[in-house]
């Protein structure tokens, strides 16, 4: 698992690791420029490619440009350096990479005037390393006037650990910020870089380790993680050679309702997708002629039902029953808001014996009664986005670092996992973690996007997975499978069913 910081933290750590060494810092400062170096030989593939301008201010970020700039030089490419400080005013680090740069005869400009750039647009790339992480407010000055002619470059920008401008604690541009192609974010990522808008401005995302002592990451790291791609694999259930359809999982679906059968359609198709052995959908008896023509491999089962075409409070018994002989229940997709079934699913999560995944409506049958979800007899996941999380709560704060803890604390509360939806997804545990899962397309904004989520948790529940790992891994997988359904499709064209479509090679892409 990959720690996602503050700058706060981000920083106390480098205070640690370096203390007063500039040697040590200058050591770190160099596996920096190796990640950005390897990051412009991906955009500017040989030197014959074109010209890289970098742009440096005085603090450690310009130290990194000056350090890449050298590398750069060294593989022969030819580079200009623009600083926004005499030479003079560089100290430490900074000062060392600026002079192992021009003593590699590198080109270098300090900028009296927005003007002494030139002109950019003649460039194949440019690197930012105007402003760090410790950014609050709007740029101002020089440095904003540069920032605004970087943007307007009509070139590829590579930042130097954040784009120079971003708030990286609440995930707020300033005004300027740089638009960035590419950003390599130093030792461990920065929680406000997930976050719109920010996120927006950051492009794609690379995190460069920097080999910082263990000991001292621990000690001052929060529980917040970005799960790595090994971490997924160790989750991800294992096939059974010999296994039969029982032995890969039995799931039971509570879902659907009249009108509502395309909800309990998705979760039940995604779930056989995800490679549970069986899938058990119970739903309301009227229903039932609508779903047999839609399903063939899901096992039906007709429930007493309300008046409104709803599963009825009296069919609490049978899937009380039924949950004991499968292992994961999902409660939700399509249910309706009735009052007889929101309590039946009460009920059900406050006797049920299987794991259980609650969704959409089940979510809504606690609105008013959000203390009652205490009460559940077994593992409980809860999946809201963020009008379900304000009808049951109350509205979330718009500070990153304010949600995670408002998620880690109510899931410690209320011992259950919380599968927060939204860009980034925020998956929070009873024991105080949270992971964050910033991945998906806005194709996925769409009707049923959620009910294939869920069928692909319970699938992995089923299938052995706590209800913690299969959230991490559930939105992993989907929004992966999101991602293959936009590039195939597009983000305009794609529909929730195109997902489950798209689950196989998702899972393929953990697999390997």
């Amino acid at each position: 698992m990959i720690p996602v910081l503050s700058v706060a933290q981000m920083r106390k750590i480098d205070e640690m690791a370096i203390g007063r060494n500039t040697a040590v810092g200058f050591s770190y400062m160099m596996e920096a420029g190796v990640g950005l170096f390897e990051a412009a030989r991906q955009l500017v593939p040989t030197p014959r490619s074109g010209d890289i301008a970098i742009v440096c201010g005085k603090g450690n970020n310009g130290g990194d440009g000056f350090t890449v700039g050298r590398l750069l030089l060294e593989a022969g490419y030819k580079v200009m350096c623009f600083g926004l400080c005499q030479p003079d005013a560089l100290a430490g680090e900074a000062r060392l990479a600026y002079d192992s740069y021009v003593g590699r005869e590198g080109n270098f400009l300090v900028l009296d005037d927005v003007d002494d750039l030139g002109n950019l647009d003649r460039c194949s790339l440019i690197i930012d390393a105007v402003l760090g992480t410790g950014i609050k407010g709007d740029p101002h000055g020089l440095s904003a006037e540069v920032i605004e002619a970087l943007n307007v470059a009509g070139v590829p920008v590579l930042s130097v650990d954040t784009p120079s401008g971003l708030d990286n604690d609440l995930g707020m541009p300033g005004t300027p910020c740089v638009r960035a192609a590419v950003t390599v974010t130093m030792g461990f990522p920065k929680i406000g870089a997930y976050f719109y808008p920010g996120r927006s401005l950051v492009g794609s995302l690379r995190i460069k380790q920097l080999g910082y002592p263990e000991e001292i990451v621990e000690k001052n790291r929060s529980n917040t993680f970005l799960p790595a791609l090994d971490d997924l694999r160790k989750m991800l259930p294992k096939r059974k050679p010999a296994g039969s359809k029982f032995d890969h999982g039995v799931a039971l679906m509570l879902a659907g309702s009249a009108g509502m059968t395309g909800s309990a359609t998705l979760s039940s198709v995604a779930a056989l997708r995800t490679g549970c052995g069986m899938v058990h959908l119970a739903t309301p008896g009227s229903v039932l002629p609508a779903l047999s023509a839609k399903l063939t491999e899901v096992v039906l089962h007709p429930l007493n039902e309300t008046k409104a075409g709803t599963a009825a409070l009296s069919a609490s018994e049978f899937l009380l029953a039924k949950a004991s002989t499968c292992q994961a229940l999902c409660i939700g997709p399509g249910l309706s808001h009735n009052d007889d079934t929101a309590a039946l699913v009460r009920r059900l999560v406050a006797k049920s014996p299987a794991p259980m995944v609650l969704d959409a409506d089940g979510i809504n049958a606690f609105k008013g009664r959000s203390n009652d979800l205490k009460v559940h007899a077994a593992p409980l996941l809860l999946t809201p986005h963020a009008g379900e999380w304000a009808r049951l709560f109350s509205a979330m704060p718009a500070s990153p670092v304010e949600i995670v803890e408002e998620l880690r604390r109510t899931a410690a509360e209320f011992s259950m996992t919380i599968l927060y939806k939204g860009n980034p997804t925020i998956i929070a545990s009873p024991d105080g973690n949270v992971h964050l899962s910033p991945y998906g397309n806005s194709g996925m904004a769409t009707a049923g996007s959620g009910d294939v989520l869920s069928g692909i948790i319970t699938s992995l529940v089923a299938q052995g997975c706590t209800v913690t790992d299969a959230a991490i891994l559930g939105a992993y997988i989907h929004a992966r499978a999101g991602d293959e359904a936009a590039r195939e499709l597009g983000e305009y064209s794609m529909i929730a069913g195109d997902i489950t479509n798209s689950i196989y090679k998702a899972i393929r892409g953990i697999t390997g």
